[in-house]
C-alpha cells in the first residue's frame, strides 16, 4: 500500500531539516522525502511530505515510532507534538494516510 506522511517542523533550518530527515531514514530507510518548504500557516515553521510502500504489517510499528498518541484509524489519522511525544522535538504535527 502506498502510504504519505506529511510533516510540520517548528524551524526553517536546512540544518534542522536534514536532522528530521535523517532520523526519519533510520526509522524507514524505503522513505522518499520531499525537499523541506516554509509552512504558510506558522511562522519559523517548514513542511514536507514522504512517500513510501508499506505492508499492512509494516504500518502499526512505523506509527508507533513516529508518535505515542495518534488520532484516527491507521490508515488515515494525525497528531500534534506539543501534546504527543514525537520521535524528535522539533516535530509539530504529522499526518499519515493509506492508499490502495
Amino acid at each position: 500500500m502506498l502510504a504519505r506522511l506529511y510533516v510540520i517542523i517548528s524551524s526553517e533550518e536546512d540544518k534542522d531539516y536534514k536532522i528530521i530527515k535523517d532520523l526519519l531514514l533510520q526509522i524507514c530507510p524505503q522513505f522518499c522525502i520531499s525537499p523541506m518548504r516554509e509552512y504558510a500557516g506558522l511562522k519559523n515553521h517548514s513542511e514536507f511530505y514522504i512517500t513510501c510502500d508499506l505492508s499492512e504489517d509494516e504500518v502499526q510499528p512505523l506509527l508507533d515510532q513516529l508518535n505515542n498518541d495518534w488520532d484516527g484509524e491507521k490508515d488515515d489519522c494525525i497528531c500534534y507534538g506539543f501534546n504527543t511525544k514525537m520521535f524528535h522535538k522539533l516535530v509539530y504535527y504529522l499526518e499519515f494516510q493509506l492508499f490502495d
